[in-house]
């Protein structure tokens, strides 16, 4: 039996992933938590239903000694579901290679994200593990979806890929405090074949997405706008989010405001009365979200060409489209399919990995080319 330790097991994030994990087997699956009280409550939780792994409970805080911890735990496999990953550092990542074992967590904070493999790969490869970030919604299933869409394609002109959660979804503190960390804040695009800024959650743009309504869309920051025109070529590449509740969205644009104007210099402090707020508009919300990528560029035959991805979730199934990435790659793990370093998730799992796991969900998805763009005019040899 493989021991898969999981940190932040009961956030938001985590015990969806812990209930998800329960289900596959030959692992022994050790939930974590700030509150031994709370992992032992969901270990019993999760046990009392038809759970294919061993589950225990165990107390863990990320500023205690994680190299005794995972030492003594005997972890094959630690996965980190906790975050905010904005301010995190590589400590647990760190104490989880030099105690040999494999590491898998859920960031989608930029630099966390980009200077993961610098900073570890030589670390990992040494002690013969897989240590993988961004194992979740961005950049593991966004990288997937546009390499399937250009695939083939001789030239990439822009990638743009929006999330729409649904407004009654279950949000924690650390989701809020990441969301509220960059408002105001310069967060990378790519125009034009060059890196370049715009104020995260700073602008609005209307959408109307099928299956799911009307949007008001906002930049957000992630890893795309790098890995994107790295890997696929991409001349532009931008990340919106998109919330049902006009007052948090707005809400969010005038939080933007007041920091970049240097009226508010922590926004993420706003996190506690924020999470008290939703209590207030998820009255008013529904359980349907989605994921829109959309590509335009050149076929293999220098056609222009436009080709779009959405899925949408519904019955409130939107958060898990994060853990997804992660379980895929956990499956991948037990087959000793990945080699040993360290690196981001974009490009290790295809689309159809991912999509397998959204089975037991209300999550379903679609993709469709046209062969007719406007506003594209550049020739292509």
């Amino acid at each position: 039996m493989m021991r898969v330790v999981l940190i932040g097991a009961t956030g938001a994030f985590g015990s969806r992933l812990a209930r998800a994990l329960s289900q596959v087997s030959d692992i022994e699956l050790v939930l974590t938590s700030r509150s031994l009280d709370r992992a032992e409550q969901l270990a019993n939780a999760i046990s009392s239903t038809d759970s294919r792994a061993h589950i225990t409970a165990c107390a863990f805080e990320h500023t205690a000694d994680a190299r005794h911890s995972f030492k003594k735990l005997t972890a094959w496999l630690v996965i980190d579901a906790s975050g905010p990953f904005q301010s995190a550092s590589y400590a647990s990542a760190e104490a989880a290679i030099d105690v040999g074992a494999h590491w898998i967590d859920l960031a989608d904070a930029t630099n966390y994200v980009l200077r993961f493999a610098d900073t570890l790969h030589a670390r990992a490869r040494q002690q013969g593990v897989v240590a993988i970030t961004g194992a979740s919604s961005t950049p593991a299933l966004s990288y997937a979806v546009a390499e399937s869409l250009t695939r083939g394609w001789k030239l990439v002109e822009s990638i743009d890929i929006a999330i729409y959660p649904g407004g009654d979804a279950q949000v924690g503190r650390a989701v809020l405090e990441a969301v509220l960390s960059y408002a105001g804040s310069p967060v990378p695009v790519w125009q034009n074949n060059k890196a370049a800024t715009v104020v995260g959650w700073g602008t609005l743009q209307r959408t109307v997405i099928p299956q799911i309504g009307v949007r008001y869309r906002a930049p957000v920051t992630t890893a795309d706008a790098a890995i994107l025109p790295a890997t696929l070529g991409a001349a532009n590449v931008s990340f919106d989010a998109g919330l049902e509740s006009r007052l948090e969205q707005f809400g969010l644009l005038i939080l933007a405001q007041l920091r970049k104007q240097g009226w508010l210099r922590h926004p993420e402090r706003l996190a506690p009365l924020l999470l008290r707020a939703r209590s207030l508009t998820r009255l008013f919300a529904n359980d349907t979200g989605g994921m829109t990528v959309c590509a335009q560029g050149f076929d293999a035959l220098g056609k222009p060409v436009c080709a779009r991805w959405q899925l949408t979730a519904r019955n409130g199934d939107g958060p898990n489209v994060p853990i997804l990435p992660a379980l895929a790659a956990v499956r991948r793990l037990l087959k000793d399919d990945f080699a040993p370093g360290a690196r981001h998730a974009a490009g290790l799992l295809s689309l159809n990995e991912i999509e397998a796991e959204m089975a037991p969900y209300s999550l379903e998805t679609f993709d469709n080319t046209t062969a007719s763009v406007t506003g594209l005019s550049r020739a292509v040899a």
